[in-house]
């Protein structure tokens, strides 16, 4: 069996929620909905819809013509895309930690702070070096000997750094993220690496879920989103986070780097150090 996806882009956040809205009413009806900002600092948003028969051609020239956009529709041949995920995926080295599949377990040395990604969950696997750079980040801070007693998790995605604070530390540790099957996902992650009791698990966008306000102030706060997102959460960031303490920032392109720190410094924070790998920048920062 064949299935379709078929993708757009606009540059105006409103009217790519609403497309979403609309292609969730087509029929066929599609079993996906993403609206996503894209990474590259261009300030457009993606809108995909992922579909088990082909997407109404008549539909999708509705919404072409109504918000003047057009869609790219593709086949995706069935195949077993497990299998190849496991196949082109390598354990990923950040420092003493390994994210590594099941299909790879026999590669982890014994002293290393090993996570286990399942392969089926491609994105998230910490292959991208925005998660590497925070991973890299929270490693030269154990090592300089910091320790944390509260941590939180905004946008963890597949958990990875949540995992990563959990392995370091034995103290209180959040993970949260607004989308749902992320949050799914987490869980069987950290199900898989027996930490489903070391790490509460909530569903909120940014700060608002009341579990992570009460457990508040923290002494590390990691988000790796977007840089535009990052910028929204300065004041949140300077709310929730003790004095002193320490958050990790990805997600940024280098170019972006500059503007993302001054909003974090006129809400209160300084910067420890940048880490910059690829076109990515990592910022650590300390609440004044």
């Amino acid at each position: 069996m064949n299935n379709f996806t078929a993708f757009t882009q606009t540059n105006d956040e409103h009217q790519a929620n609403i497309i979403g809205s609309s292609l969730e009413k087509m029929n066929p009806t599609p079993i996906g909905i993403g609206v996503f900002e894209m990474e590259d600092g261009s300030g457009m948003w993606e809108i995909g819809g992922f579909f088990t028969q082909k997407p109404s051609p008549s539909d999708l020239t509705i919404l072409e013509f109504a918000y003047d956009v057009k869609f790219v529709v593709c086949k995706i041949v069935d195949k077993d895309w497990v299998s190849q995920v496991q196949r082109e995926l390598t354990p990923v080295c950040a420092g003493r930690f390994i994210l590594f599949g099941a299909h790879d377990k026999n590669r982890v040395p014994i002293n290393a702070f090993s996570l286990k990604i399942e392969a089926a969950m491609a994105f998230g696997t910490g292959h991208h070096g925005t998660t590497v750079g925070c991973l890299l980040s929270l490693d030269y801070l154990n090592k300089l000997g910091y320790t944390f007693k509260n941590v939180v998790d905004i946008g963890c995605g597949t958990g990875v750094l949540a995992m990563a604070a959990a392995r370091v530390s034995q103290g209180n540790v959040i993970a949260a993220d607004i989308d749902e099957i992320a949050v799914a996902t987490a869980r069987a992650n950290f199900i898989a690496n027996g930490m489903s009791t070391k790490i509460a698990l909530v569903q909120s966008s940014g700060f608002k879920n009341a579990r992570i306000s009460q457990n508040a102030p923290y002494d590390l706060i990691f988000a790796n989103i977007l840089a535009n997102p990052l910028c929204r959460l300065a004041s949140d960031m300077a709310k929730f986070c003790q004095q002193n303490g320490l958050i990790i920032l990805s997600g940024i392109l280098n170019r972006q780097a500059n503007r993302v720190e001054h909003y974090y410094f006129s809400n209160g924070f300084s910067r420890v150090f940048v880490r910059k790998l690829g076109d990515w920048a990592t910022l650590v920062m300390r609440r004044r």
